[in-house]
Order: structure tokens, then C-alpha cells, then sequence
């Protein structure tokens, strides 16, 4: 990944860590710990979890034993799975990974909060492999990039990592159930409804088609009392278990705004639970199921006071035969057919720059070029004009008519001066605009909305005389879900009911090669 750095070498530092959640000061253990090159040592082995290998693997390996296991009617998709010292919440973590026997994965990723440090967006780790006493599990790095590449607020921030417990406990129940695995592990603090549904976009769009796990890191109420703690997080887990994440938010607020006694958070991992059950959701997943809680006030060296609750629940949906799974991973990872390479995007853009600037000068254009059988073979497109980040203009055709370089030229010219929602451009502004080219695939109907696929498909939405078309990057760069963006489509490009997608309209997908010219 370009962006990936190596780790520098840390300072070796004391730590101090507490067992039951990792964010209070109280039953305190320290542990040093010395980061070098690009491999992520273990901050809290010896602290949560013993250090010597042998120890731990048996430890971990009974917890999973001594776990029941549930029929959850389906795939799991991801789970919800405590954070804290393994004396206050092993039980129930091995809960939710005892869900996972005999389970085909091969990639893992995880989200966790990141407790000390303020992380802006989402954190990718930039090691290239995380150690525990059982061992090194790689990074992977092309997924990292991916999610990069699909939403920009993911990216390295070696600090969101450094000293975070959340996702490090998980590596040892991964590595004795799973044995060999990939891992991304994914930090945030902002947990705001865009920063989580930006997240879990890009995370269904790089998982989809690979045999994945979504893991959210996330203890429960922090500090109330016993009979507090019980009550609130059954209600927060009724919420989850609803796979709704506005009634998620919505218990949360009405339980903090309760005025329950010591209460500071009803989950220290609401943003990574919510980002996972928004991936699920659009991976497969039908309906999550609570499989076991407990609190701090339930074990041998817990107390009835200063609670921190512990749920486990799995995200479920239909199996997906071994074809199915097949041939979407195949879609996946394989570039559609007829797709630019980057000398002919080049030339394309050149041809959509050239054009703009020849026509606002002059009123003419350049002749289409005929020596390429590419931008020759009959295709649709769109020309989006860009000034300061801001919308300049952007048209083009839906249906292959003519060859992608007169397409090309044509939609060039109407997106500098037929665009109604702008003048045409004018000479001083040639400059300072940034042209981005999308050459489209065959639209096809869809028969559910359940087809489509956000950040993939670009709709069309068609009912009578009125339609409206989003571009596949419109939803992801606005932070839309897929009801948002389909309720949009509705209500202010195609002047029909916002609910029309509900009901009679028809819908069209379609998907597009996108790129445009270099930033400065």
C-alpha cells in the first residue's frame, strides 16, 4: 500500500492498563512494550491475557469448550464481542467465537474504538503483521488499500493502534479458532451516523465476495450498579438484536439522557457495532441474535459496583451455496470486461480536456479518434467537471450509442455549457477545472432494491415520463445508505415521491469505470 509507512521505533513505556474495560485507572497492571519495524508488538499480554503461549492457548482453548453453542438459523456475518481483561469477559467472548466452528475464513476484519487516542475517521494499522504470544498474523495490506481507495477517511494512523487494547485481545480467540488467517484491524472514536455508514459502505464493498468475518469490539454500560448495569444493557441489547440501527442510537440517547447513577456510556463500542451491522446488513445478513451477557459483577473478582456489561451477538443471514459464492467473489475481483488500462483513461481525459477547452475558445472540437479499438467500440459515459471540490457540471448518456470518443467530445461540451444547473464555463475558469470520466456498463432492471449494491451500481429510477440517474461514486462521496440514496433519486432528480422506489417506479443498475485527472 503507497501509503503505508514503517512503524518507527517506540520508546519503551510504561502502561498503565485496567482489566475490566482498559479506560479507568483502578485494579491497575503495567506492562512495557517496544514497537519496532513494521510488526505491531502486544501492548497488553500479561495484563488481559497471559504471556506465555502455552498458557494462553489452553486458556482460551477451554473458554471456547465450556461455551454452548446456538443454532442461529444461518451464515454469521459478524459478531459482537467484549473487550476486557479475560478474567471479566473471556466467557462471553468465547460465547460469540464458539459461533464460528467449522466456519470457511480466511479474513478477518475488525473494528474497535480506539480508547486513547482521538482518531480522525478510521485507522488502518501500518504494520504489515500483529504479534501475540501465539504467534504473527499478517495484515492485509491490498484489503487495507481497498477500503483506502473506497472511502478516503480510512487511512494509516499507526497512533490509533499503538496502545489500543480493543482489537488485540480478539488475536488470540482468532488464532486458536481460526489457525491461519488475514487481519485488518480498523479503529475509530468518531462515531457519528457518516462516519459509520461511510465505514461499513466501503467495508461491504471490499468483503464482498470473500469468505470474511466483520468483528465489532465493544464492551457495554461502563460503571453503574449491578441491578443499573443489567437493566440498561438488556434494553441496548433488545436494540441491537432489532438489526435497526436508528433504534440502536435511539436507546442509547433515551438511556443516557435517563439520569441512571455512574453511567458513562451504554457501549464504549457503539460506532464499530453500528458500522458492522450496517456491513451485515448489506453482505446478507437478516437478522442478529444475542447469544449470552454478563458484567463485571458476575465473576469471582468482580463487585456489584462500577459495572462494565459484556454481550455477545452474532449478525445472520442466509448461507450462501459454494457457486453463488463463487461467482460473486469472481465479480468481485474481476475487472469488467471492456475496461479502460491507464494509457487509454489517459488519452481519454486528455480527449474530455482538450475538447472543453477548444470548444469554450473557439466553438469547435477535435476530431474522435479512430486508431483505437477501445474508444472506438460503441459505449456510454458521463464528463463531470469539477472547480475547488465544488460541482461545475456533469452530463452524458445512459446508452451506448456512438463510439466512447465522440461520446466522449459530446458529453465534454454539454457538461462545460449545457449543464442547467450552471453557466457555461468560461475561459478564466479552464484552469481550475478538474475533469473525472465514468464509461458505463449495460443497464439491466432489478427487480429489489436488495440489488443494489452501494458504491458498485450506479440507479436509474424511472416511473412515466420522469427518471433520475445517480453515478455509482454519488452515494459513497455524499455518505448515503442505499434508502437514502434511493429516496433521494427520487425526490430531487426525478421529481417523483420520495417513497416512489417503494413502490411502482422501476429500477435500473448499472456499474462504471471511474477516473479522472491527477490532483494538484
Amino acid at each position: 500500500m503507497g501509503r503505508m509507512h514503517a512503524l518507527r521505533l517506540l520508546l519503551t513505556t510504561a502502561i498503565v492498563l485496567a482489566g475490566a474495560c482498559g479506560c479507568r485507572e483502578d485494579e491497575p497492571a503495567i506492562q512495557s512494550v517496544a514497537v519496532a519495524d513494521t510488526v505491531r508488538e502486544p501492548v497488553v499480554a500479561g495484563a488481559f491475557y497471559p504471556s506465555d503461549a502455552d498458557e494462553l492457548r489452553d486458556y482460551v482453548s477451554g473458554q471456547i469448550a465450556a461455551a454452548e453453542t446456538t443454532d442461529l438459523g444461518g451464515h454469521v456475518y459478524g459478531l459482537v464481542v467484549p473487550h476486557a481483561g479475560y478474567e471479566y469477559s473471556a466467557h462471553v467472548a468465547a460465547a460469540s467465537y464458539a459461533q464460528l466452528a467449522g466456519a470457511d475464513v480466511d479474513l478477518v476484519i475488525a473494528i474497535g474504538p480506539s480508547h486513547r487516542v482521538p482518531v480522525e475517521g478510521v485507522a488502518l494499522t501500518d504494520a504489515v503483521a500483529w504479534r501475540t504470544p501465539l504467534g504473527e498474523v499478517p495484515i492485509d495490506v491490498q484489503v487495507g488499500a481497498a477500503l483506502s481507495e473506497a472511502a478516503s477517511h480510512i487511512r494509516v494512523d499507526a497512533g490509533g493502534h499503538a496502545r489500543e487494547h480493543s482489537l488485540e485481545v480478539q488475536l488470540p480467540f482468532l488464532q486458536v479458532l481460526l489457525g491461519e488467517f488475514r487481519f485488518v484491524p480498523l479503529s475509530m472514536s468518531d462515531f457519528s451516523p457518516e462516519n459509520c455508514q461511510m465505514t461499513a459502505d466501503a467495508i461491504a464493498q471490499v468483503a464482498r465476495g470473500r469468505s470474511v468475518l466483520l468483528l465489532a469490539s465493544a464492551d457495554m454500560s461502563h460503571y453503574p450498579a449491578y441491578e443499573d448495569a443489567n437493566r440498561t444493557d438488556r434494553m441496548m441489547l433488545d436494540a441491537i438484536a432489532s438489526f435497526d440501527p436508528a433504534k440502536v442510537r435511539a436507546a442509547d440517547a433515551e438511556l443516557m439522557g435517563a439520569g441512571v447513577a455512574d453511567l458513562e456510556c451504554t457501549l464504549c463500542g457503539l460506532g464499530p457495532v453500528l458500522t458492522v451491522m450496517g456491513a451485515c446488513r448489506q453482505l446478507g445478513a437478516e437478522h442478529a441474535t444475542v447469544i449470552t451477557y454478563a458484567n463485571s459483577g458476575d465473576v469471582p473478582i468482580g463487585a456489584k459496583t462500577g459495572c462494565v456489561g459484556y454481550g455477545a451477538v452474532a449478525f445472520v443471514g442466509p448461507e450462501r451455496s459454494e457457486a453463488d459464492a463463487q461467482t460473486t467473489e469472481e465479480e468481485a475481483m474481476t475487472p469488467d470486461e471492456g475496461e479502460l488500462n491507464e494509457e487509454q483513461q489517459a488519452r481519454v481525459l486528455e480527449l474530455a480536456r482538450s475538447t472543453v477547452r477548444m470548444y469554450v475558445t473557439s466553438g469547435k472540437t477535435p476530431d474522435a479518434p479512430a486508431d483505437d479499438p477501445a474508444l472506438s467500440a460503441e459505449r456510454a459515459c458521463f464528463v463531470t467537471l469539477n472547480k475547488h471540490g465544488q460541482l461545475r457540471g456533469c452530463i452524458g448518456s445512459l446508452e451506448a450509442r456512438q463510439p466512447l470518443g465522440r461520446a466522449i467530445i459530446e458529453a465534454a461540451v454539454s457538461a462545460a455549457t449545457q449543464d442547467p444547473r450552471f453557466p457555461p464555463v468560461t475561459s478564466a475558469e479552464l484552469d481550475d477545472l478538474h475533469i473525472e470520466v465514468s464509461v458505463l456498463s449495460p443497464m439491466r432492471k432489478v427487480e429489489s432494491p436488495d440489488e443494489i449494491v452501494v458504491g458498485k451500481h450506479g440507479v436509474v429510477v424511472r416511473q412515466g415520463m420522469r427518471s433520475g440517474v445517480f453515478l455509482p461514486q454519488v452515494a459513497t462521496e455524499q455518505g448515503w445508505d442505499r434508502d437514502t440514496m434511493l429516496t433521494t433519486l427520487c425526490l430531487h432528480k426525478a421529481g417523483l415521491p420520495a417513497d416512489a422506489w417503494k413502490h411502482d417506479a422501476e429500477l435500473f443498475v448499472f456499474t462504471a469505470q471511474v477516473f479522472g485527472e491527477p490532483e494538484d
